[in-house]
């Protein structure tokens, strides 16, 4: 290409002689340098300027047909520096645009290949959206489904529960009032022993019918329609230890309520068996000979208040205070402490069906703290002012 390139300019510079004469003998060349370094690269065409310096020299500096270089003035080692640092200016300049176009063309690949790359992916990223769209639109469906049999399978179980529950009641009832109508008519013919097996038939059932009308109680709360009021703490629990008076009155007890109690959000029915409960086993968990001493206050806060019940009865030990809530979770026999094992999993439950919380905070020996966390009703304050003032 260099070759090429001087030949062509030396021919197109002959045939300009008769117009430029001696004068330009570089000029022509310059071309020749750039149409090389352009097409060829650098180094071919520094050959380039080699070949334009000799054949310029060759032919159109006199003396013709020699190189005579012992000759030269200073202006001709001016011209020829001056040629050669041209020549090397346009071989770099040329290179560096060459280099840069194939920079921009590699760049501009590059480019295309990542928009066709991203392309790629968005249309990969839009298929996997519509098969995960379809997927979750199955799953949800699925999920309704199986929620629905759920649910129909839960209320067909409680209602059967709540039926058989029901219908054990009534033999109930029959074996105790028969072992009582033994016990009254007929004792002096059973016997010391016949009339102790007597007295377990008919204690028996009268715990067997105290079970069942706690399952009755606690399955009713799966089911029950609940309507969140606003609800007086005072109030219900005026009834509720009206309920309990003949309790109370019969161990000596002594119930202390701090008031006011606030306002709070609940269902009048579910709050009432909330505080019988505890109340009942506050009652009931002394140690033998021992009155109960319980206090009642309220804590109050921003969206909620927190209802402590609070004993010095035998307390829990920190491993079983846990699974105080569950159901049929007893932790002393019926012979020391009667009962169901169903009041504080009615409070568990009735707690949680009016969007509140439990808890207890106990030690053996000095008593156990419940509390009960209700939604605070909106008008709460100017309830408990309203209190006061009647209190006042």
């Amino acid at each position: 290409m260099g070759i090429a390139a001087v030949a062509l300019m030396g021919g197109l510079r002959a045939l300009a002689a008769p117009l430029v004469g001696h004068h330009h003998v570089y000029t022509f060349f310059f071309a020749a340098i750039a149409i090389t370094s352009w097409c060829a690269g650098f180094w071919p065409s520094i050959l380039a300027i080699l070949l334009s310096y000799l054949t310029a020299d060759w032919f159109f500096i006199a003396p013709h047909y020699t190189f005579d270089f012992h000759n030269y003035t200073a202006d001709d080692f001016v011209g020829l520096g001056a040629f050669v640092v041209s020549g090397l200016a346009i071989a770099s300049t040329s290179e560096g645009l060459h280099r840069a176009r194939q920079r921009a063309e590699m760049k501009q690949q590059q480019l295309e290949k990542e928009a066709t790359e991203r392309k790629r992916v968005q249309q990969a990223l839009e298929q996997a959206q519509a098969e995960l769209q379809k997927h979750a639109g199955i799953l949800e469906q699925r999920v309704a489904e199986r929620t629905a049999r759920l649910t129909t399978t839960i209320q067909s179980l409680e209602g059967v529960c709540y039926h058989i529950a029901h219908d054990l009641r009534a033999p109930l009832r029959a074996m105790q009032g028969f072992a009582a109508l033994l016990l009254d008519d007929h004792a002096p013919n059973l016997g010391e022993a016949g009339a102790s097996y007597a007295r377990w038939i008919a204690e028996s059932a009268v715990r067997m019918d105290t079970l069942i009308h706690g399952l009755l109680d606690y399955g009713r709360l799966g089911h029950l329609k609940v309507s969140l009021v606003g609800v007086e703490l005072e109030t219900q629990l005026e009834s509720v230890l009206l309920q309990l008076r003949t309790e109370v009155m019969a161990k000596g007890a002594e119930i202390r309520v701090e008031r006011p109690l606030p306002l709070v959000l609940g269902d009048a029915m579910l709050v009432d068996l909330i505080l019988l409960n505890l109340l009942g086993n506050a009652l009931k968990f002394v140690a033998p000979g021992a009155a109960p001493r319980i206090r009642v206050r309220a804590e109050v806060g921003m969206k909620a208040a927190r209802l402590w019940i609070e004993d010095q009865g035998i307390g829990i030990p920190l491993e079983y205070q846990q699974k105080t809530f569950g159901i049929f979770e007893r932790l002393h026999g019926d012979q020391s402490y009667p009962g169901s094992g169903i009041g504080l999993a009615i409070v568990a439950e009735a707690a949680q069906r009016i969007g509140g919380h439990v808890g207890v905070q106990s030690e053996p020996g000095r008593g156990s703290r419940f509390w009960v966390e209700f939604q605070l009703a909106k008008n709460h304050n100017s309830a408990l002012l309203l209190a006061q003032l009647n209190r006042a």
